[in-house]
């Protein structure tokens, strides 16, 4: 699997970097005013142009030569932001020309050997054009003139980056593992410990401190003759935690680890309460059709009762409804209390996405799922199932054939993956249902 590449935004501050950030996600994600400075945090998201996917970041306003104060954290997170990078997007001003501080942030990336392409904002008057002109003297090559408000030159834009982005990106070899499974949580969970205990040795670096582990750690791990890659992950924060840019890579490298694993562990802190953010990165898991275990980790500091399990998968339940088909596991890495459980569920997880089940038998269920309940009228019209067959795994997808999907609300869909999933099981894995339309005359075979 080919890693996505990062496309940083870079520039002095109130050059409308948040703004081309916007325009490009097609979205508005960043916060925008005409006050220099407001961007301080990272904000990063996925796009897509030409069918070439990327993340993109916006920074904050750089001031190369700032040595104390908010300006310091700003362009030591600007540079992180640099040297992160794949591809570079300088912003300048027209309305101002070429300033000091433009020609400082030139010299930094051109030290740092860093493709990018310069772009002059702002462009949208009849002298924008020759005014992006004098920016050739920054020595970043030609000026693209855009303005990122109305839009103007962006699609120009995006075909250059995607042109310039590197087609040999670090390109995740084909690992002779048998399951790879990303332990991931927000910040402060024990994922550490756990990939420690679990390996039997101090291999990640534990601390109390929340954040410690910046990047995502790849252990080998052999168990029952079956070799499984453990992927400790940075923590993820919420994004107004994230005050500094590492912490934002830190986190596309979690949401990388996520998309390249098979199975992830989510820990979650059972001396608190379930944050959005344990939701958030849920979700995350959820999106990207990965297996999914969950771990109440610390349980060894639980007060406890003989109803106290119960009620913990019940707040499961409650507040992960998109994601009732994971195990629930208690375990506390420190005290190694059912240290076993984790490795054990994700194996059996990761052969449930595997799994393939016969057309004859998919069939059965849905016969008599829609004999019990017959599709409502939805659309302009009464549904019809003609037939269904799975036409995937990693993770399992089952194409149903109808006579209009138009006529088939999301509630009727959620009824026949309940039917199929009480039927198969498929413990720990989306099961996701693609509707198509019947040709008329197609059967089962």
């Amino acid at each position: 699997m080919q890693r996505r590449a990062t496309v940083a935004i870079v520039g002095r501050p109130n050059v409308g970097k948040s703004t081309l950030f916007n325009r490009v996600l097609g979205r508005r994600e960043a916060l925008v005013h005409d006050v220099a400075g407001v961007t301080r945090d990272r904000h990063y998201g996925q796009t897509s142009w030409n069918n070439r996917r990327f993340y993109v970041v916006d920074t904050g306003g750089l001031i190369p030569r700032a040595e104390e104060g908010i300006d310091a954290l700003v362009r030591e997170s600007a540079l992180i932001g640099i040297d992160e990078a794949d591809l570079l997007i300088v912003v300048v001003d027209t309305r101002t020309g070429p300033t000091e501080l433009d020609h400082e942030l030139a010299r930094l990336i051109q030290r740092r050997n860093k493709p990018a392409i310069l772009v002059a904002n702002k462009a949208e008057t009849p002298d924008g054009g020759s005014v992006a002109a004098e920016f050739w003297k920054l020595g970043l090559g030609e000026p693209m003139a855009i303005s990122a408000i109305h839009g103007i030159g962006t699609a120009d834009l995006l075909d250059r980056v995607v042109e310039r982005l590197p087609d040999d990106l670090a390109t995740q070899p084909p690992s002779d593992a048998d399951l790879r499974v990303a332990i991931v949580g927000k910040p402060n969970v024990g994922k550490s410990s756990l990939v420690n205990a679990l390996l039997g040795e101090e291999r990640a670096l534990v601390s109390p401190e929340p954040g410690t582990t910046r990047d995502s750690i790849d252990s080998r791990i052999v168990w029952h003759d079956h070799r499984i890659d453990l992927v400790d992950t940075a923590g993820l924060r919420r994004r107004s935690k994230t005050t500094e840019a590492i912490d934002v890579f830190s986190a596309l490298r979690t949401l990388r680890s996520i998309e390249r694993a098979d199975v992830c562990l989510l820990l979650l802190d059972a001396t608190e309460p379930i944050s959005q953010q344990d939701v958030r990165i849920g979700g995350r898991i959820h999106r990207a059709g990965r297996g999914a275990v969950v771990c109440f980790n610390k349980w060894d500091a639980v007060a406890k009762d003989s109803d106290t399990t119960r009620k913990f998968e019940e707040r499961f339940r409650d507040e992960f409804a998109f994601m009732r088909y994971a195990p629930v596991l208690f375990i506390s890495a420190l005290s190694k209390q059912r240290i076993h459980k984790p490795l054990e569920t994700a194996w059996m997880v990761g052969e449930s996405r595997a799994q393939q089940v016969a057309t004859s038998h998919i069939n059965r269920v849905l016969t008599q799922a829609t004999e019990r309940r017959p599709p409502h009228f939805h659309g302009g019209g009464n549904g019809n199932v003609k037939y269904g067959v799975q036409v995937a795994v990693r993770p399992p997808r089952v194409a149903v054939y109808v006579n209009n999907p138009d006529f088939f609300d999301r509630n009727y869909l959620r009824y026949l993956n309940n039917a199929l999933r009480a039927e198969f099981k498929f413990p720990g894995t989306t099961l996701r249902i693609e509707l198509r339309p019947s040709s008329g005359d197609a059967e089962a075979s």
